[in-house]
């Protein structure tokens, strides 16, 4: 059996150079080496946007970069996708940073089916392309034979990168921190919440180019909050059921000490939701209530979007 070190580097240096297209393309360029760790605060910000944007597809929430610039910070992430690529194996903390994203219900969601779609998803994300054939072929078939897992792939594709792919990668992250950044009012920041309000921003990143001007990188930050703000209310409500209530509300909660729903209050479907509408307005808004002690950790962005969709008729058609 060969070394761990020496198949380690054959599959890195193997791997890094097939990312590329077909063979008329321009040449891969050589791996980027690891970068210093970065030490401030908007480095790991800028990271924890390019994270959100390889594995999910999107501009990160306020509350998910804070958090994931927290994660960077710990588990001192290198700036460089080559380093967190070869990294990947040995380091745990980096490791248990990707995987987090890469096993999250929205990246399943998202890279659900066979290898294939989530590669082709995943160019779409990085690069707002579809794969060559050989491409396509060469990535999926990594997956397949367990040579890779998916929290390794968009690293993999960012280290070895042409320079217009990483052009229009930097770009995109660049719209989506922007955006990010407009996220500066309790009602922007409930508004993008859901699947309703993360589709319509990924249609907007899709326009991102090489070549959009500061200019017109502003115009489709508008465009995003405006999209975002128009996406229909209840898939957002429901996401935030979801996140703060059902731990407790549901039919199996999952709060220790908790063995049924309180009082037989259950959220566990639109339904339910709908015809408890006035109880969780009067509960998370009115008297803030809920969640008890806040233990599930509601912001008030939250309460704003429960409030708004209350108040404009508390339906399932919003």
């Amino acid at each position: 059996m060969r070394p761990r070190f020496f198949l380690a580097f054959a599959c890195s240096a193997t791997l890094l150079a097939a990312c590329g297209g077909s063979a008329v393309e321009e040449p891969v360029p050589p791996p980027r080496t690891a970068a210093p760790v970065p030490v401030s605060q908007a480095d790991h910000e800028r990271l924890a946007q390019q994270l959100y944007l390889a594995y999910l597809g999107r501009a990160a929430d306020p509350a998910g970069l804070q958090f994931f610039a927290g994660a960077s910070s710990r588990a001192m992430l290198p700036m460089d996708p080559g380093a967190m690529y070869t990294r990947y194996g040995a380091d745990s903390g980096l490791r248990q940073v990707l995987d987090s994203l890469a096993n999250s219900p929205e990246a399943f969601a998202l890279y659900s089916g066979e290898h294939e779609a989530a590669v082709t998803a995943m160019y779409r994300n990085l690069f707002n392309r579809a794969p060559d054939p050989g491409g396509l072929a060469f990535w999926a078939g990594a997956l397949a034979n367990g040579i890779l897992s998916r929290g390794q792939v968009p690293v993999a594709l960012l280290a070895g990168a042409h320079s217009d792919d990483l052009r229009m990668f930097e770009r995109k992250a660049e719209v989506a921190a922007a955006f990010t950044t407009a996220l500066d009012t309790p009602e922007r920041a409930a508004a993008y919440h859901g699947e309703a309000a993360v589709a319509a921003l990924r249609q907007v990143l899709g326009k991102v180019t090489p070549a959009t001007t500061e200019t017109e990188a502003g115009a489709l930050v508008q465009e995003a909050l405006a999209v975002v703000a128009a996406s229909p209310a209840f898939p957002r409500v429901q996401a935030i059921v979801r996140a703060r209530c059902v731990a407790c509300h549901s039919v199996t909660p999952t709060i220790p000490g908790f063995h049924g729903a309180p009082r037989g209050i259950r959220f566990d479907t639109p339904e339910q939701i709908l015809a408890d509408a006035r109880r969780i307005y009067v509960n998370v808004v009115e008297t803030q209530f809920m969640p008890y002690g806040n233990q599930t950790g509601m912001t008030q962005a939250e309460r704003e979007m429960v409030r708004a969709w209350y108040q404009a008729g508390a339906t399932a058609g919003q």
